[in-house]
């Protein structure tokens, strides 16, 4: 069935294709187009094919050509993406085009990117045009996730953050995650060495409040507890990405689902120009081994461009020297250009992964001080006579309050996701396009156990099995109406299937769960813009509504949720405004965003339940509930200065969740249930964050780049949490620093300083069954790098690199978990 949707897909677009062929003469004529504005320091001519062009030079700041430039081409919307090398004289064209807006851009090594052109073309015409790349400027990209359109940096009316490629690689980041640890308004949290479980927090929100975009379409896991992709952020490593954007604020009226404090979208490399790659080797400590290939390349006018990534990420050691994780993913994107107006896009994305895991900390036997309890771990070797069988109560605690996470000698966790898209967009005529796309996730999670351990633990073998699916079928249509306003509206289908498996120890005890929901959604957005592109306006909508089928549990007997009439759940609307005003004169722009937002409860938050044998099914789920809604505002402004060297950035923001979903056995649960629950997930009231984001980047000289972030968050809960109003694990200060320079032409240097305040966790205490809260103290983490790059031919070069972490070995607890020590790794990379 599935090889029928994708062969029905493929005749479509080729049929849609070949349309708009015989339709673009027609459309040139019935539709004429508005006259050519091509930016400053660009000139038109008109030919007589259909088909237009973009093609000139890249330049350095005394007007020489830069050989081997990136050039990177947007069209407005449908987003579109092309790119192609300058040859030795800096020479770059782009054929093929369809009439429109674009945006232009070039970068190159030892240049900071030249500043975003407009160009529009009519059918038919040839544009000139001249990219003047810096000395020393700020590094600005053309973005797409604000809007879900191409937009340049002044043009933006939301908090925005964009990593690029270059910067993972001048910082040697193997991990995503990792990556946006400076990232203003987020909270990376890694619960111990490379591969262990991260989450990343929005502006003191939750784990599932921040959505995860793979090119701008949702990345899910329906068999997660709350239907997000938190589960898998630990799996997504550096493999063919051409950056990262992230969008802070409410983002669902846009992309739907979870983005409720923010969204990050991962963005593959399209490809493109000459044939290019590499291959990166490189090992160091806690048995540390990563590997990578990757090429790019493009037919003649990028008819057919393509980029593949392979990485493979091997820790054989950990943190205790029995914590071994593997990752092995694959990244790859190709666009084939079916016509100047019609283009078909595949892209997909594979991860395997493995993990030992390790038992959750627990506070020490005896008794502690009411309240908050400031955590001190036991010593190494007290840690080890735990792990070899010695009771918590024989410990030599002195005065320690935790035991972090112990060994499990059997605890596994064996994962595996593929995420791929197909996308048609076409653009018969230059103020309509449309664009028709479909996805498919599929989650796969083994856990595993057995009797070794610390904690409560099997009496043998154990193996729970988590499967998600998630389909979704999405058809947008945009328009042009006059020349500065621009709107999209459109219909999204999705499918989520979640299968849950349980093997105790008893053959008795199998338990299976089969649940499916469907949802409708419709969307629409307007964006304007005035006074000569100075004020920019948007304002956005959305409405998801869903349907349930019956779940299907085995054994059947006594199945829970069975033999009811399932009316559909309450829906979700969702709209957001934004509103941005730029003094060119002063370079200063002011911003300001404010909308609401929601999280449609897991197929596991509905539908969840527990079996044995002995008590038979235990429900906790409930098909009734509610999405979790919430409301959001933020303000700020951008300021640049020094010609365009510096810029100075802050925003306060405010988000309130209004309703939230909860897990609950205190009473929340209304008697009588119909489902014959005592407790179990259930609508209530959320909480409430604000605080300030400040960043200040600055490029001082051409061999020195700056950027540092300081992020001030007052997270509460509107109801207690364990006595503490004080949202868990965030702190209220986070300040990050980030200095990247050169020596001469071939040598790089980098340094990398984290810092928080302290925070407060729960830990569970097995011996009450109640969890105990903590004030873990904060993070002060640095780490410096050094690269040398050899150029072999003029095309190919090698590059060495080092990189220590935790400079100043420290020894830090994440939640009780114990994080790597000082740390160094090095190896090679050869670039073609």
């Amino acid at each position: 069935m599935r090889n029928i949707r994708i062969s029905l897909f493929v005749k479509f677009a080729a049929a849609l294709a070949v349309s708009s062929c015989a339709l673009a003469p027609r459309a040139a004529a019935q539709s004429p187009s508005p006259e050519s504005s091509a930016s400053r320091g660009s000139s038109t001519q008109t030919t007589t094919n259909d088909a237009a062009t973009i093609g000139g030079r890249v330049l350095d700041p005394q007007g020489a050509g830069v050989g081997g430039a990136l050039v990177t081409l947007y069209a407005r919307a449908p987003v579109v993406r092309l790119s192609a090398r300058a040859d030795a004289a800096g020479n770059f064209r782009f054929g093929r085009l369809a009439a429109g807006e674009y945006l232009l851009e070039a970068d190159a090594e030892g240049f900071a990117p030249a500043t975003a052109q407009k160009v529009r073309l009519r059918a038919g015409e040839a544009s000139a045009v001249e990219l003047r790349l810096a000395v020393a400027s700020l590094r600005e990209q053309v973005v797409v996730t604000a809007s879900d359109t191409a937009q340049a940096v002044d043009e933006v009316s939301k908090s925005l953050t964009s990593v690029t490629r270059r910067e993972m690689e001048e910082r040697d980041e193997f991990s995503v995650a990792e990556a946006l640890r400076d990232v203003p308004g987020l909270r990376v949290q890694q619960l111990g060495g490379p591969g262990a479980f991260f989450s990343i927090k929005t502006r003191g929100l939750r784990n599932e409040d921040t959505a995860i975009l793979l090119d701008g379409l949702r990345l899910r896991d329906p068999s997660s507890t709350q239907g997000d992709f938190s589960g898998y952020l630990s799996d997504i490593d550096v493999v063919n990405l051409d950056r990262v954007e992230v969008l802070r604020g409410s983002g669902s009226s846009l992309y739907g689902t979870n983005a409720v404090g923010g969204v990050i979208n991962l963005v593959t490399d399209e490809g493109g120009g000459r044939t290019r790659g590499q291959l990166l080797f490189e090992g160091g400590g806690l048995g540390f081994f990563r590997g990578r290939a990757q090429v790019a390349g493009g037919t003649h006018s990028n008819r057919f461009a393509y980029s593949l990534g392979v990485s493979h990420r091997n820790v054989t050691r950990g943190v205790d020297r029995d914590d071994a994780a593997r990752n092995t993913s694959a990244q790859g994107r190709a666009t084939f250009r079916l016509t100047p107006k019609a283009s078909l896009v595949a892209r997909g994305y594979f991860s395997d992964s493995f993990l030992q895991l390790n038992d959750d900390p627990r506070p020490i036997a005896g008794s502690l001080p009411n309240g908050v309890i400031d955590a001190r771990p036991v010593s190494r070797a007290e840690l080890r006579r735990f792990e070899s069988g010695t009771p918590a109560s024989q410990l030599n605690t002195g005065d320690a309050t935790f035991i972090p996470s112990a060994n499990d000698g059997d605890a596994a966790r064996a994962t595996r996701f593929f995420s791929g898209a197909l996308r048609f967009d076409h653009r018969p005529f230059e103020r309509f396009g449309y664009t028709v796309s479909y996805q498919a996730n599929t989650t796969r999670g083994r856990f595993t156990d057995g009797p070794a351990g610390t904690g409560f633990e099997p009496s043998g073998a154990t193996r729970t099995d988590f499967d998600g699916r998630a389909q979704t079928l999405n058809a947008r249509a945009d328009f042009l109406v006059g020349r500065s306003n621009f709107v999209t509206a459109g219909y999204e289908f999705e499918r989520d299937t979640f299968v849950n498996r349980q093997f105790p120890e008893t053959a008795a005890d199998d338990f299976t769960a089969d649940v499916t929901e469907r949802s409708h959604a419709l969307f629409a957005q307007d964006q304007i813009r005035l006074l000569a592109d100075r004020l920019q306006l948007s304002a956005a909508f959305r409405a998801q509504f869903f349907n349930l089928n019956e779940p299907r549990f085995t054994p059947t007997a006594s199945a829970p949720f069975q033999n009811l009439s399932f009316v559909s759940p309450p829906a979700a609307y969702t709209g957001d405004g934004s509103v941005a005003y730029f003094f060119r004169s002063s370079r200063t722009k002011l911003r300001a965003h404010a909308g609401n937002s929601y999280r449609e409860p897991s197929l596991f938050e509905r539908f969840g339940a527990s079996f044995s044998n002995l008590f038979g099914f235990s429900a906790f789920g409930d098909p009734r509930l509610a999405p979790e809604r919430a409301i959001s505002f933020d303000a700020g402004v951008d300021q640049s200065f020094a010609r365009d060297r510096a810029r100075a950035s802050a925003t306060y923001f405010y988000a309130r969740l209004q309703e939230t979903i909860v897990f609950d056995f205190t009473g929340l649960v209304a008697q009588p249930d119909p489902f014959g629950r005592f407790g179990g997930y259930v609508n209530t009231r959320g909480g409430l964050a604000r605080g300030v984001e400040l960043s200040f980047d600055a490029a001082p000289t051409r061999a020195l780049d700056l950027r540092a972030s300081y992020t001030f968050t007052n997270s509460d809960e509107r109801t207690p949490r364990l006595g503490q109003v004080r949202a868990f694990a965030i702190p209220d200060h986070q300040f990050s620093l980030v200095a990247t320079g050169r020596l001469g032409r071939r040598t790089f240097f980098n340094f990398d300083l984290s810092a928080t305040s302290d925070y407060l966790a729960p830990v569970f205490d097995p011996s009450s069954f109640a969890s105990r809260v903590y004030r873990f103290p904060g993070l002060l983490k640095a780490d410096a790098g050094a690269s040398y790059r050899l150029p072999l031919t003029e095309s190919r070069a090698l590059r060495f690199f080092g990189v220590v972490e935790n400079l100043f070995g420290r020894e830090y607890y994440e939640s009780g978990f114990r994080t790597p020590g000082r740390t160094a790794r090095g190896g090679a990379q050869f670039s073609f």
